[in-house]
């Protein structure tokens, strides 16, 4: 005889699922669980419901629950407007705005759902889920098999939101709509068959088949998207990459490279983080097809360069800390030659990636350091390589030009060791900072000029500000320098020209005596005073800063028995021009009795446009050799450099430096950058104008115009384009 209970009230109603005889809790049995019978499950086999309402025909029939279900299964919730179970079949059938929660936090939804009695397989009708890392699945259908697979039919994925900030609907910047995708969680993996990429809801690309990571997973081993391209050099190229999750440590990645012209450039990169240090390890090889015999050179001229049958690359980047206050470090990159990196399109990438990157400039650079830092001490070693990337025909058209400086293995240093160390004294001098600082290099050649220097210094500094707002600045330094010259008459990069070096335009040389020692004592002292000022005018911020510098050295420093390897290039701009000495290293020092000037102004005005300019220039009262004619610095006036920028609410804007000639007024350098910087794009154009640079760098005047521009497609994701034109 079938029973029926019908509870208004809210209750709950606990299942065994062991094939013991299911019954009815009455309210008052909610206080204690009467004890489980023997073969009966334990709690984690139990079916918990909570509804408004349950009902049973009969005691073996079908349990019924309407109105806010809740269904717990061990670690996994349901909630639907109406439930069926029957403990016959283990079956579970929810309708109506159903939604399951598993011990992830991942959460299904679905207007109809068939299941297991422990809610891990059964069927969905008009399914979605919301994944980890904010993904999203949709589909007409989904069978769960096995509680690791989930198969979807006419499906929808995205981890864009669907909704704008007002909660409607929106089209997800992109998605990916596939006829079937399979859910492995077993292997933790996405599957599309028949798939389209959509931007915006616009169909981009078509694949047959496509496999991702499952959004749980945060690395795993499987191709990436392929680079694909076409050159004159090399002809169709794809590069293949394949990432390789090692372990939680480390992780490779290959992407070799097919060229219709050379064949398969082989690629890799390896990484290695650990407690105490990290290492990044990239390089590739080809063995490409031979390049005909060079031409028989002309007497005097330089033999024309070959490039070798296997070529190659090699980057690397890494440190290893020991103790609390030591250090070891490396970064490196050689090439076999020296066009091999323009030929493929070789650059550091990913962690070994550079703000500049000298792989596209002339010289490689391979450092290695060893650095300590304890209380007010630091000291750092370091050795140098080089490597010249200029080729025969750069060589052939500077020689045309009278320019001296080629790239020649013979002539290019190498820097064992450079020692610098500072020591801040903790207990002040007269109320200033006391720093001692020595530095040793030694730079040795195959075949020019080795040098060794030795500088130590003794530097103070105070500053004082007073009650009236005036900021002063004392401070002075003493510094002596020793240099040693061996095999002067062999010249340097610097000044070598074909089989002849330029050794009779080198200080110290006479014929007979290769070797040279000179010492050189250059002491300092100056005082800075500037007075900021700021005021609030009609809603609007101003500011404005004069400031002015007086420095004393002993005039004649740069002598020519002190060759100048380390301080031929300096930029001169506002930036730099309060530094008491503007040389970039140590051959060089900034000498005689000089005056820096110059005055800081900006404006925030109450329509959110900002200005800001400055100005200024260096007036001396002898000449100094430190620096090159085209520097700007030397002469007893200086060129005038300063800037001027304009922006609205810091989003949009113009920036400009510039340095004009102090006798003639002409603009020598100009720098000016357009920008707008939006939510979703980021735009800039920029203007650089050179008319004079330093011919011992190679460097020569020049004039281009560059536009760059970003558009954010997601939170992780963005398209972007660059264009650069010689003017």
């Amino acid at each position: 005889m079938s029973t029926s209970n019908r509870l208004i009230a809210r209750l709950f109603v606990t299942t065994v699922l062991a094939g013991a005889a299911a019954g009815f809790l009455a309210p008052a049995a909610l206080a204690q669980e009467p004890p489980a019978a023997s073969g009966s499950a334990s709690e984690a086999d139990r079916i918990l419901f909570e509804a408004d309402i349950v009902e049973r025909e009969y005691d073996d029939g079908p349990i019924v629950a309407e109105g806010d279900v809740r269904a717990y299964f061990g670690e996994r919730y349901l909630r639907a407007d109406r439930l069926i179970y029957n403990p016959l079949t283990d079956i579970v059938i929810a309708e109506g705005n159903v939604s399951i929660t598993d011990a992830n936090m991942e959460t299904a939804f679905a207007g109809r759902v068939e299941l297991s009695g422990d809610l891990r397989d059964g069927i969905a009708e008009n399914f979605s889920a919301l994944l980890e890392e904010n993904a999203r699945l949709a589909a007409d259908s989904a069978v769960r098999e096995q509680g690791a697979r989930t198969r979807l039919n006419r499906a929808v994925y995205t981890s864009c939101n669907v909704c704008d900030r007002k909660g409607d609907p929106k089209t997800p910047t992109w998605r990916i709509k596939a006829l079937k995708v399979t859910r492995d969680e077993e292997r933790k993996v996405l599957r599309f068959h028949h798939a389209f990429l959509e931007i915006k809801g616009v169909p981009i690309i078509y694949a047959p088949y496509l496999q991702t990571p499952d959004p749980s997973v945060e690395r795993m081993s499987g191709f990436l998207p392929p680079d694909i391209g076409a050159s004159s050099r090399l002809g169709f190229n794809i590069e293949m990459p394949y990432y390789l999750a090692i372990s939680n440590s480390q992780d490779a990645t290959f992407f070799p490279k097919y060229t219709a012209e050379d064949g398969v450039l082989w690629q890799g990169e390896w990484r290695r983080r650990g407690k105490n240090g990290y290492h990044v390890l990239s390089g590739g090889v080809i063995d490409a097809p031979n390049s005909p015999p060079p031409p028989t050179p002309a007497p005097g001229q330089i033999p024309a360069e070959t490039t070798p049958g296997v070529r190659w690359h090699l980057f690397g980047r890494g440190h290893r800390d020991f103790g609390e206050h030591w250090r070891a470090s490396y970064d490196f990159e050689r090439v076999s030659d020296k066009e091999y990196l323009r030929q493929y399109d070789v650059e550091r990438r990913g962690d070994l990636r550079q703000e500049l990157d000298r792989s596209r400039t002339n010289q490689l650079r391979s450092n290695a350091r060893l650095a300590w830092n304890k209380g007010g001490n630091h000291l750092t070693i370091d050795t140098y390589l080089f490597q010249g990337l200029r080729t025969q025909q750069n060589r052939l058209a500077m020689m045309e030009q009278g320019v001296g400086r080629i790239d020649d293995a013979r002539t290019t240093p190498y820097v064992l060791p450079l020692i610098d160390f500072r020591h801040d004294f903790q207990s002040k001098v007269a109320g200033g900072d006391v720093t001692a600082r020595a530095n040793v290099a030694s730079l040795y050649r195959t075949q020019g000029i080795d040098s060794q220097r030795f500088t130590s210094s003794l530097e103070w500094d105070r500053n004082l500000i007073t009650r009236g707002g005036h900021r002063f600045n004392f401070f002075a330094k003493a510094r002596a320098d020793v240099f040693s010259y061996q095999d002067l008459d062999q010249g340097t990069e610097v000044c070598f020209s074909g089989d002849a070096p330029c050794a009779i335009g080198f200080p110290g040389f006479t014929t007979g005596d290769t070797t040279d020692i000179t010492a050189r004592f250059a002491p300092t002292a100056g005082l800075e005073w500037s007075y900021p000022l700021a005021r609030d005018f009609h809603g609007a911020r101003l500011f404005l800063e004069p400031r002015v510098q007086l420095i004393a050295s002993p005039s004649g420093l740069n002598d020519n028995d002190i060759i100048n390897e380390d301080s031929q290039s300096i930029e001169f701009d506002y930036a730099g021009l309060f530094d008491y000495n503007k040389a970039t290293g140590y051959d060089a020092f900034e000498d005689g009795q000089r005056m820096n000037i110059g005055l800081t102004a900006s404006a925030d005005l109450p329509n959110g446009i900002t200005l800001e300019g400055s100005i200024g220039q260096q007036i001396r009262l002898q000449e100094t050799a430190a620096f090159n004619d085209s520097s700007g610095l030397g002469e007893k006036s200086s060129d005038i450099v300063g800037s001027l920028d304009v922006a609205y609410k810091r989003k949009i804007g113009v920036e400009n430096r510039f340095r004009i000639d102090n006798n003639s007024g002409d603009l020598q350098r100009a720098e000016s950058r357009a920008y707008y910087r939006g939510k979703r794009l980021k735009a800039s154009l920029n203007y650089v104008r050179l008319n004079e640079e330093n011919i011992a760098n190679n460097l020569v005047r020049r004039e281009e115009l560059t536009a760059r521009g970003q558009v954010m497609l997601t939170r992780n994701w963005s398209v972007g384009a660059g264009w650069r034109l010689d003017l």
